[in-house]
């Protein structure tokens, strides 16, 4: 009974919860976990086709080709992260119940012994349902995040690597260019004029063409172009507001967690000393497994809204070095 902070699992405790769905597509192979970077790539690839598809057949609705790419990795990135800490929730659940195992064994051995009382053995072994309930619902959420990874990625849960590097904190400065950055991704100027350039030489080539781009509605067009760096303002000036509210929230919950975890170990003294109740020391475990848990969760918020700014900052290529230089964006 040492002190946890949650892992991503390794091999032997994936197993002792298998994945039906990972047997089913592949039974028996093993495969190389695949970094954070590689998953993303690896969208991309499945999604150019339709990208390719889509600039042959460039409409003057259509969503410029360096947002879409940031939407699309944004989507990913959420469900790589929701997984993540899926996984490693899970791993929080089995070591709750595997350490209030042997405080029961503990407990009977003193029980046997003379040393405790049958109520607090009874109490324990409910503390131990709770836990393994707890491992069942972890399982299933698992499984769960699992299948849509799968769906959206095509890859295995067990092929994203565990413990991949994450982002940082956000800093003033960086946040500061990244809204500056967010008005040109999504007022996206150079497309709109593309269009409009598209626009007007269909209209030399045939006055009739409907949809040209004359000296009659150039003031449209500008008052949308505006219009679309408002809204871009106001999208990011939204995003950071989740992102700060996230960041607070993990804190909050990290400092929670630390006093969890500094009262499981008064608490684990005094069961070792004889002391304290096992009831008392089962309670401490599991409130700083429910921390554990919590925290994990507003890790993953925390690092989604913050990709997220990078998203609408049209920078998510680069941040993970997936910019190609002949894809046009």
């Amino acid at each position: 009974m040492t002190e946890r902070l949650a892992v991503p699992l390794q091999p032997a405790a994936e197993a002792s919860q298998p994945d039906p769905q990972a047997r089913a597509c592949n039974p028996g192979q093993t495969h190389k976990p695949l970094t954070l970077a590689a998953v993303l790539h690896h969208v991309l690839q499945l999604e150019r086709p339709a990208m390719a598809c889509a600039a042959r057949e460039l409409a003057p609705a259509e969503e410029p080709a360096l947002r879409r790419v940031n939407r699309i990795l944004d989507t990913a990135l959420e469900t790589c992260l929701q997984l993540d800490s899926a996984r490693q929730q899970l791993q929080n659940a089995i070591a709750t119940q595997r350490e209030l195992e042997i405080v029961l064994e503990m407990l009977a051995a003193r029980l046997e012994a003379g040393q405790a009382d049958q109520v607090d053995h009874r109490k324990v072994i409910a503390r131990l349902a709770s836990a393994r309930e707890t491992v069942t619902q972890a399982v299933g959420e698992w499984n769960r995040i699992g299948r849509h990874f799968t769906q959206r990625t095509r890859l295995l849960p067990a092929q994203l690597e565990t413990c991949f590097e994450t982002l940082g904190l956000v800093l003033t400065d960086e946040m500061d260019r990244l809204a500056h950055a967010c008005l040109s991704t999504h007022a996206d100027v150079q497309f709109s004029l593309n269009q409009r350039a598209r626009a007007w030489a269909a209209r030399r080539t045939d006055p009739a063409c409907e949809g040209g781009f004359g000296p009659e509605d150039f003031g449209a067009w500008l008052s949308n172009l505006q219009s679309s760096r408002a809204q871009a303002a106001a999208d990011f000036s939204s995003a950071r507001e989740a992102y700060l509210q996230a960041v607070l929230d993990f804190d909050r919950e990290h400092a929670c967690l630390v006093r969890a975890r500094s009262l499981r170990r008064t608490a684990e003294t005094g069961f070792r000393l004889n002391t304290r109740s096992a009831p008392d020391f089962a309670d401490a475990v599991l409130e700083e497994s429910r921390r554990n848990h919590a925290v994990l969760r507003c890790q993953s918020q925390r690092q989604a809204t913050g990709y997220h700014l990078y998203a609408l900052a049209g920078l998510l290529p680069r941040q993970f070095g997936l910019i190609d230089p002949a894809a046009g964006y």
